[in-house]
């Protein structure tokens, strides 16, 4: 009997959720925008400036148009290039350090809620995904809180006694089992 070929490993596609990626897009697209209108801004200027003169001068020297506007519009693509790849990194390292920021927070919440701390808020940080994350650990540990609440004053009543010891039983096993739930 033959073996079946296995299939080639094909590595799997993670995509990022368009939530997270839509601001960054736009401020992306601000700054090619911000940046072409200098561009346009500086190189319009610069041509109205050379063409009078090389038609005053006379043309005749140069083979296109091309050549009366190479050097000057190479330099403005070059700073056009430096201009927004400055620019786009220092956003992609805002963007880095604002991520960084709410991963922290939100560790930082979880293991102090491990740690018993059920009441800080969370408090995420600017990218709204990560506070969506918060107000869900949030949600989590409100909705704990008020069940350990719950507990402790039903141990009280249980604790304060004027009941039968077959009532003290059954309420004593709800409770076991409520604890349970939370604290396995």
């Amino acid at each position: 009997m033959k073996n079946p070929p296995l299939q080639p490993f094909r590595p799997r596609i993670r995509y990022i959720s368009p939530r997270f990626q839509g601001p960054a897009v736009l401020a992306f697209a601000a700054i090619i925008a911000t940046w072409g209108a200098i561009f346009w801004k500086l190189v319009d200027r610069e041509f109205q400036r050379v063409f009078p003169l090389a038609a005053i001068r006379g043309h005749y020297t140069f083979d296109s148009a091309y050549d009366i506007v190479r050097e000057l519009l190479a330099w403005h693509l070059a700073g056009l290039f430096v201009g927004v790849f400055l620019t786009g990194s220092v956003l992609v390292l805002l963007l880095v350090a604002a991520s960084r920021l709410g991963i922290g927070k939100s560790v930082d919440s979880l293991r102090a809620s491990a740690g018993g701390d059920l009441s800080t808020p969370t408090g995420t940080g600017p990218i709204s995904e990560f506070d969506r994350f918060g107000k869900k650990i949030d949600a989590a540990r409100s909705g704990t809180l008020a069940s350990v609440q719950k507990i402790r004053s039903e141990a009280a009543a249980l604790a304060a006694g004027g009941i039968s010891q077959e009532e003290f039983r059954l309420r004593w096993d709800e409770l076991k089992q409520r604890i349970r739930r939370i604290a396995p």
